[in-house]
C-alpha cells in the first residue's frame, strides 16, 4: 500500500476510534474521561503510522550522486524520465534497498552496483502504480553464477532466477549485469519481480489477482492466442521461452514491455496496450497515464 493511501486510512480508522471510545465513556463514565478518545485515536495513528513515516523519510533523503551516475548509464527507463520522475524513481530505489535484504550465499556482502541494478528493477515495475506493494518478507540472495536444478553452479547451467512461492528471489549476479547492459528484452531481474506480482495471490498463473485486469477485457484469452503464437514460432518480440505456460508469458511479456516498448508497441500493439493499461506507464517515454491517489 502506497504511504499516501496508508496515511488516510489509519487517520481514518485512528479518528473512528477517538468518536466511539468518546461516545462510549461520555455514555458511561464523567464526560472529562471522554478525552481518552482522541487520546487512543492519536496513539492508534502513531504506532500504525511509524513504518510508513520511516519510508516518507527514507524517500525524502537524496540518494547518493554515484547512485545517479549508475542509474543513468545502466537504466534505460530511469533516463526517459522527467527529473520530477527520476527522482520518484530515486526514492523507491531507495525504499526497496532498505526494506528488502539482498545478500550473497551464507550472507555474503554484494556489490552496490547489483543491489541498485535489483532495485532499480523493482522501481520499474510499480512506477505507474504507487498502490501497489513489494511483499516485504522475502530476501533477495544473489548467486555469483547460474545453476541447475540440482543447485549446482556453473555458467553452464540454465537457471539464472528462480522465485519461490514461500521463500527468497534467487538471482544470478552474471545475468543481473547482462540484463542491464543493453535493452535487448531480456532481464532477470524484471522477469522474476514480475513473478514475484504473479504469486502475490498465492499461485503464478499470469493473471496476478493483485492486478486490475477486469481493465483489460479479453485478458486470458490474450494470453491463450499469445501462447499458441509464440509455440508455432510466430511469438514475434516474445521469445521461445515465453511458450513454456501463461506464468512464463506474463514475465517475458513484462521484459519486452519496460526493455523494448517501442518494438513490443510496433509488433503486438494489443499485448502492449493491455500491459501499459496494468503497469499505468508508458515505458518508452517513462509517462504515468493516470494519476493515482
Amino acid at each position: 500500500m502506497l504511504a499516501r493511501v496508508a496515511v488516510r486510512m489509519h487517520r481514518t480508522i485512528g479518528a473512528i476510534v477517538a468518536l466511539l471510545v468518546a461516545a462510549l465513556v461520555i455514555a458511561v463514565a464523567p464526560w472529562w474521561l471522554a478525552v481518552l478518545g482522541p487520546l487512543l485515536g492519536l496513539a492508534w495513528q502513531s504506532v500504525a503510522l511509524a513504518p510508513v513515516r520511516r519510508r516518507e523519510r527514507i524517500a525524502a533523503t537524496p540518494v547518493p550522486e554515484r547512485w545517479r551516475a549508475l542509474l543513468a548509464d545502466r537504466v534505460a527507463f530511469y533516463r526517459r524520465l522527467s527529473p520530477a520522475g527520476q527522482r520518484h524513481f530515486e526514492a523507491d530505489v531507495a525504499v526497496f534497498l532498505a526494506e528488502h535484504p539482498i545478500y550473497g550465499p551464507r550472507g555474503a556482502e554484494v556489490p552496490e552496483e547489483i543491489k541498485l541494478m535489483i532495485a532499480a528493477g523493482a522501481a520499474m515495475l510499480v512506477h505507474g502504480r504507487p498502490d501497489w506493494e513489494w511483499p516485504r518478507v522475502r530476501d533477495i540472495v544473489v548467486q555469483p553464477t547460474q545453476w541447475n536444478h540440482e543447485g549446482e553452479p556453473g555458467d553452464q547451467h540454465a537457471i539464472a532466477g528462480q522465485v519461490h512461492a514461500q521463500g527468497p528471489v534467487l538471482l544470478s549476479r552474471k545475468q543481473i549485469k547482462f540484463g542491464f547492459r543493453k535493452a535487448d528484452g531480456e532481464n532477470v531481474v524484471v522477469h522474476e519481480l514480475a513473478h514475484v506480482l504473479d504469486l502475490a495471490d498465492g499461485s503464478a498463473d499470469g493473471s496476478p489477482d493483485m492486478f486490475a485486469w477486469t481493465a483489460v477485457p479479453g485478458w486470458d484469452a490474450l494470453v491463450k492466442s499469445r501462447l499458441k503464437a509464440v509455440r508455432r514460432g510466430q511469438g514475434g518480440p516474445l521469445r521461445a521461452y515465453a511458450g513454456t505456460g501463461p506464468e512464463e508469458l506474463f514475465a517475458v511479456a513484462v521484459e519486452v514491455f519496460f526493455e523494448q516498448p517501442e518494438r513490443l508497441r510496433k509488433q503486438d500493439p494489443e499485448l502492449y496496450e493491455a500491459l501499459a493499461t496494468v503497469f499505468n506507464v508508458e515505458p518508452e517515454t517513462g509517462r504515468v497515464r493516470r494519476v493515482i491517489a
